[in-house]
């Protein structure tokens, strides 16, 4: 289809008024709907090319931020001489030259908070898109002959034109006519709108960000759980290493291998993705903007890896230290074992088995009274944390220290409820402002407080998960995530004081310290070498018994080395494979697109929301979204896992998979000769020393005194495997869902929560979340936006809840003010000056947001209730919306049907 029009500056609309916006509105119309836009420049005057090549550029500019890049021929016409091609040449470079400067200047206009030049906006090559033409005349008419010379340069262009289409149509899908019309409209309206972030509303668009989504998801849920894998198994093969080998460097060579890892699967990762998206079958304008917005994030995943390669360095420290005092307490027990039964041989009579279980209570209480000296040290948890606070607090000003005396007992402050005060915000500033600003950044603040208290415990949870010792890093960890997230330009717009800063930090640390030392008393328990030893016991016995007596403990060792030391390893396997494999289960079945795109989200929650009308689910939705959607998503996971058989195959599926490599090191060792027992396990260790955590001390007893044939003792313990593999899964069986989830190392949930909470933004105006793919997007945007009241914003001179949606006020003359904005109103269609990164777009449409309006309808007084505020008065029109319409505004939103 070619578009022909009468071309900027015309005739027959000089008497019109605003032709220049006429002008650009029909530039931007024919770049947006072009593949090729031919621009034709009169040379003769040098007023109207800078006009028109003005246009074209600000035209084109905006439909860059759609993703559309059509190709671009300027066509020169009424050049005096075609032939002199160097002249052609220093013209071009100056046009380009002239383009940039002009697209520069277009991006400040646009206020566009990136660097940008013309080859972002088009696709132009200056030797090849640049046509000279003369004069159709050579000389002056009506005698002069036609000109030569300009049919042979149209007739090049249009050689060029037809060489361009031909490839074009093969390496793109064309558009068909009702999705034409659709992409019409879309763009008609955001030029009727001066908004040019295409509307979701159209099919297409739907379709190009869907399917870039999914893909970004199942690229970056790739790179995530290669790295996992990665880390678990260094960390396997760590914990399977003597402690002298556990050197400085050791854990140097480990962090330099995290990083080559890391680097190369991040650009894997990267290419894939890049070569996927070139694949799908979708219009070029979308797939160049989703692509750009919509790319995995590789780097929150390096950092999650280089944070667990930390730890197990620093983890390291305490298995050295466990690790020789439990080989002590091995090497004490088993030399006192040595003489007992020394002792038992000398005798005339062999001892029954009443007389051999006292003599082994007696000596095992008397060697472990000797040995209970060697305990872990329990470390100062408060005094490390009042350290810390000191040396954080020196940086600020005076004050912090004398408020940290006054507060000197921290723990203490902890056990307090945290209230807000008149001195935590500023006051000097705070005076500037009237009671409904003060009261709004006061709400903004007890906001803040109870998402960063949220925030850290749930790292110390996690850490806690883990069964993982105390360590000074942790303290540090928690105060660098209260100072980054105080450092944040949200945070810093509320003008908090350094009181503030400081008493949140004594109370969230204050609050912390118990729970640390809890883990830490857990910590020492476990690793406690009286229990430790305690847990041995019933084995020594046993091996003691049948030592005196004389019975062949082949098989008995056997059975002990597979219930003792293999059957925790195959747990501890399955613990730290099956939340990646849960995860992979979601996003691969095809039946929970939700969590690939974070649009299908929202429509899945806001249509199940409508369907039970509950208020106080929509006040957590609406209020505390990050609480709602950690409910929502660990809610669901119960529900899919705990009532079907799903989880017992993906368990079964992970412990067979380990069980066949144990099998085959089995049948492997087969092959070789093996002295004894002893050679044997140091072999089979060594083959799954990248798989599985042997327990060292566990193998100690089976090792003791075991002077069993290998090959017999290798025959026993195949023989067992299967039914180990049985007993295994059925106690996996037993467990409830909740239990099982706190012992998995990658926790599903909060895998799934990262994927559909993103980033984590709110519409400044009716706090709606950001559905913007990707972590490191530039710009957040929402589908459908609500009423402001239902965000607690009320009129300021009545009291009463406000109606008005930030999708119509964009569009219209309304003004707002807030704390941002010093009081002073603004108009809301240049809210991009306090809010760029922010693209709200316009509703075309008053039913589109029929959803909202049916919610605040239907809970107007209860809203008015929670948030201390006079019930709106809705429109008419509102109160006559039903549930039924509501969906069908929300499926039309999202283009859904279902």
């Amino acid at each position: 289809m070619v578009i022909d029009t009468e071309g900027p500056k015309a005739p027959e609309l000089a008497e019109l008024e605003d032709t220049y916006q006429h002008d650009n509105e029909l530039a931007t119309l024919v770049v947006g709907l072009s593949d090729i836009t031919i621009v034709n420049l009169a040379m003769e005057n040098p007023t109207e090319v800078q006009d028109v090549l003005q246009m074209a550029v600000h035209a084109f500019l905006r439909m860059e931020e759609t993703g559309h890049k059509p190709t671009c021929q300027f066509v020169h016409q009424n050049v005096n001489d075609v032939a002199a091609y160097e002249q052609n040449m220093r013209d071009g470079k100056y046009l380009v030259e002239q383009l940039n400067d002009m697209t520069i200047a277009a991006a400040k206009m646009e206020k566009l908070q990136k660097e940008i030049t013309v080859s972002d906006l088009m696709d132009y090559d200056p030797e090849k898109h640049n046509w000279y033409i003369p004069n159709l005349w050579h000389g002056d008419p009506p005698m002069a002959p036609v000109n030569i010379g300009y049919s042979e340069s149209v007739c090049g262009l249009k050689k060029c034109l037809f060489e361009f289409v031909r490839p074009h149509s093969l390496n793109s899908t064309p558009k068909n006519i009702p999705q034409f019309i659709e992409w019409v409209k879309s763009l008609w309206n955001a030029l009727k709108h001066d908004d040019f972030l295409l509307s979701f509303r159209n099919p297409l668009t739907t379709v190009a960000y869907t399917k870039i989504s999914a893909k970004s998801v199942e690229c970056e849920w790739e790179f995530r759980k290669e790295m996992n894998l990665w880390v678990t198994e260094k960390q396997t093969f760590f914990q399977n290493q003597p402690p002298a080998k556990l050197d400085a460097r050791v854990l140097t060579i480990l962090t330099s291998e995290t990083e080559q890892k890391l680097s190369h699967e991040s650009h894997r990762i990267l290419e894939r993705f890049q070569s996927a998206a070139a694949k799908l079958t979708v219009r070029d304008e979308n797939m160049r903007y989703f692509v750009r917005h919509s790319r995995p994030v590789a780097h929150q995943s390096s950092s999650y890896s280089r944070a667990i390669c930390s730890n197990l360095v620093t983890a390291s420290e305490g298995w050295q230290k466990k690790n020789t005092i439990q080989a002590t307490c091995i090497k004490t027990i088993e030399g006192e074992m040595d003489m007992l039964l020394e002792h038992c041989k000398m005798r005339p009579n062999k001892a029954d088995n009443k007389e051999l279980e006292m003599e082994f209570e007696e000596m095992w209480s008397e060697t472990v009274s000797k040995i209970r000296l060697g305990c872990l040290d329990e470390k100062q948890i408060y005094q490390d944390i009042e350290l810390l606070l000191r040396e954080d607090l020196a940086k600020q000003e005076n004050s912090s220290s004398l408020k940290l005396q006054e507060h000197s007992n921290v723990l203490n402050y902890g056990t307090k409820s945290f209230i807000m005060k008149k001195e935590y915000l500023d006051l000097p500033w705070i005076k500037t402002l009237n009671e409904w600003f003060t009261q709004e950044c006061w709400r903004k603040t007890e906001e803040l407080v109870t998402s960063l208290m949220e925030q850290c415990k749930d790292y110390i949870k996690n850490i806690a998960d883990s069964k993982a010792d105390y360590d000074e890093i942790h303290s540090r960890d928690l105060l660098r995530m209260i100072n980054e997230r105080l450092q944040e330009e949200d945070v810093q717009k509320l003008h908090t004081s350094t009181c503030f800063k400081v008493d949140l930090k004594l109370h969230i640390l204050g609050e912390v310290v118990p729970l640390l030392e809890k883990m830490q008393a857990s910590f020492i328990k476990e690793n406690d070498p009286e229990l430790y030893l305690e847990k041995l016991k019933p084995q020594y016995r046993s091996t003691f018994r049948d030592l005196c007596l004389g019975k062949d403990s082949c098989q008995t060792r056997a059975r002990d080395f597979c219930h003792w030391c293999l059957k925790p390893a195959l747990v501890d396997y399955v613990n730290n494979r099956l939340g990646l494999e849960i995860v992979d289960d979601i996003l691969s079945s095809g039946q929970h697109d939700e969590y690939t795109n974070r649009s299908l989200f929202q429509f899945t929650v806001l249509k199940k929301l409508l369907k039970y009308e509950n208020f106080d689910t929509y006040i957590i939705y609406i209020n505390n979204y990050e609480r709602f959607v950690k409910i929502w998503v660990e809610g669901h996971l119960l529900d899919l896992y705990s009532r079907t058989a799903r989880l017992r195959h993906l368990e079964k599926e992970i412990l067979s998979s380990v069980v066949k490599k144990v099998r085959t090191a089995l049948e492997s060792l087969s092959d070789r000769r093996t002295s004894t027992v002893c050679d044997f396990l140091d072999m089979f260790c060594g083959e799954l020393q990248n798989d599985l955590v042997i327990s060292k001390d566990r193998l100690a007893v089976v090792l003791f005194k075991n002077t069993a044939n290998a090959a017999q003792f290798l025959a026993h313990v195949q023989a067992i495997l299967p039914q180990l593999e049985k007993e295994t899964l059925a106690e996996f069986e037993e467990l409830k869902f909740e239990s099982k989830l706190s012992n998995l190392s990658v926790k599903p949930q909060d895998e799934i929560f990262n994927f559909v909470f993103g980033c984590g933004q709110q519409c400044p105006f009716c706090k709606v979340p950001c559905e913007a793919g990707g972590m490191d997007h530039t710009e957040h945007f929402a589908t459908v936006h609500r009423p402001q009241g239902l965000g607690q914003c009320k009129n300021k001179r009545t009291g009463m809840l406000e109606y008005s949606l930030c999708s119509s006020d964009v569009v219209s003359n309304a003004v707002f003010r807030n704390s941002e904005t010093e009081e002073k109103f603004h108009p809301y269609k240049d809210y991009r000056r306090y809010y760029p990164d922010w693209r709200i777009q316009p509703d075309p449409s008053i039913d589109t947001s029929d959803y909202w309006k049916f919610v605040f309808n239907r809970f107007n007084y209860k809203f008015a209730k929670k948030y201390n505020a006079k019930p709106a008065n809705l429109p008419q029109g509102w109160k006559k919306i039903t549930k039924e319409q509501a969906l069908e505004s929300l499926e039309e939103a999202f283009n859904i049907k279902q």
